[in-house]
């Protein structure tokens, strides 16, 4: 039987296990793609989870949610990164299959040191402090996790520097944050 012509219109990523991110990630964007993971392993209609990754970063807590979701997910989520893959986009980027974290010739890749933002009286800005602490340690150990890196010191040394990192593609795979660069078609002109 023929797919009508609405039928294929009504079709969407989310009908081939396809979450794709663009933008700045926050708490909307964390909202939406753990559902989307979560609606996936209830359903258990797909084999697999195609995460496409193209964003500058965005909140950490945020990221670290969807993050949290990616690692309790039953069916593996394997990643893409295109465009920019940066700050807490490289880390969902990351946290993707090992084997099947691919990024495309042209991916703008960047690892830094977060940076936040305290306003408040003398208390509230020690408590930020303690959290912000945290959140350097959450980060580190995810590095350490999921990179060929296993020593605080090189980490920092190399990927969490005082300034920007920008790799490009074989520097990501020679750290261990991707496994692969995907090969493009060229068009001949």
């Amino acid at each position: 039987m023929a797919t009508s012509e609405k039928e294929k219109k009504d079709s969407s990523l989310d009908d081939y296990g396809i979450i794709y991110i663009s933008g700045g990630i926050d708490g909307g964007t964390a909202e939406s793609v753990c559902k989307q993971i979560i609606e996936y392993n209830i359903k258990a209609e797909v084999n697999q989870i195609q995460m496409i990754i193209n964003s500058p970063g965005g909140s950490c807590s945020a990221g670290f949610s969807i993050i949290d979701i990616m690692e309790w997910s039953r069916i593996p989520i394997y990643t893409s990164g295109i465009g920019m893959i940066a700050s807490m986009g490289l880390l969902l980027f990351m946290t993707g299959e090992k084997g099947r974290r691919v990024i495309t010739p042209r991916t703008s890749i960047l690892s830094h040191r977060f940076s936040s933002m305290s306003v408040g009286n003398h208390s509230q800005l020690i408590a930020n402090r303690k959290e912000e602490d945290l959140e350097h340690q959450r980060i580190l150990e995810h590095y350490l996790a999921y990179s060929n890196i296993k020593d605080k010191a090189q980490l920092e040394e190399y990927l969490l520097r005082d300034v920007d990192t920008w790799l490009s593609p074989e520097e990501a795979i020679s750290f261990g944050l991707a496994d692969q660069v995907e090969a493009l078609r060229r068009r001949h002109v």
